[in-house]
């Protein structure tokens, strides 16, 4: 029993260790994500650079009224919202999506007899078999 509880805690870790490889890679390789990280981190720097610059010169009481810091730090925080909602993006919905559009089709020629033709030969012409032309009046 003992043995069965570390194989089965050997397998959770090591698929969560794929999980955060295959997180990691997909990260990596997000050009738009790296950019805004990148863009987040420029505009940090700017900020930084400003408040030590407004610190030295005017004191804190400075600080309230720089625009040009506080447009900076907004950007960096822009930046890094973008950067977070690419990182929680959700997967996509391909299969659903064809799916909804082939109930959709089922729908419309169970709903209207005369539709049933056209898509049947529609159907045909895609997979190859049946005549060129559809016979609408039935």
């Amino acid at each position: 029993m003992l043995g069965r509880t570390k194989e089965s805690q050997m397998e959770k870790a090591t698929n969560t260790m794929r999980d955060v490889v295959k997180y990691a890679q997909g990260v990596a390789q997000d050009e738009r994500l790296r950019a805004d990280v990148r863009g987040a981190l420029d505009h940090g720097s700017k900020a930084s650079d400003r408040l030590r610059k407004d610190i030295r010169e005017g004191g804190y009481t400075r600080l309230a009224s720089d625009k040009k810091l506080r447009k900076n730090l907004r950007a960096m925080l822009d930046d890094l919202d973008d950067a977070g909602s690419r990182m929680r993006r959700g997967k996509s919905h391909r299969v659903r999506n064809a799916m909804l559009v082939l109930a959709g089709a089922v729908a419309a020629a169970l709903a209207f007899p005369r539709v049933r033709p056209w898509l049947e030969a529609r159907s045909s012409d895609i997979f190859g078999s049946g005549s060129a032309e559809p016979d609408l009046t039935t």
